[in-house]
């Protein structure tokens, strides 16, 4: 896949993601953890919710959606 396709598909994602895709991404505590997080983030939709709460991971859990959405997520 090149750049710009995983772009593209993280753009979609983040634009449709689907219902409990944390609990997808994460298990147990983590997953609860980060969708109390995403649940109480900032933002008038889903989309902009989504950035603001990506944006707030640290640098692994942004890596393990990263690497979740190259592989089971397809524009």
């Amino acid at each position: 896949m090149t750049n710009k396709q995983a772009i593209v598909n993280f753009m979609y994602f983040a634009h449709n993601f689907p219902y409990g895709f944390i609990n997808k991404v994460w298990n147990g505590n983590m997953a609860d953890h980060l969708h109390d997080k995403f649940i109480n983030s900032k933002g008038d939709n889903g989309t902009e919710k989504f950035f603001k709460w990506f944006m707030n991971l640290d640098e692994g859990n942004k890596e393990m959606l990263i690497d979740w959405i190259d592989k089971n997520y397809k524009a």
